[in-house]
């Protein structure tokens, strides 16, 4: 039996087979996506490179963005100079 399909019987690229079913995936849903932690501004910071290669290790070696790096910095920071 040939499991080849004849050419002749499928529909042109540009339309969905009859068989296919709706896509439902995809698109905005409630509740779909990362929770938001928080605003997000943009800002450049200027740190030594002294810095900058301690964040990146830190990031390398968790594997974490250095947004968390530097989130996680500024709050242990604050937490402390509060409990001055």
């Amino acid at each position: 039996m040939n499991m080849e399909r004849d050419p002749k019987k499928q529909p042109p690229p540009n339309e969905p087979a009859a068989s296919t079913p709706p896509v439902s995936r995809g698109g905005h849903r409630a509740g779909a996506g990362r929770k938001a932690i928080g605003v997000t501004r943009k800002l450049s910071l200027t740190l030594p490179e002294k810095l900058w290669t301690e964040i990146d290790r830190r990031c390398d070696k968790g594997n974490y963005p250095a947004s968390e790096i530097i989130r996680s910095i500024l709050e242990d920071y604050l937490r402390d100079v509060d409990a001055l």
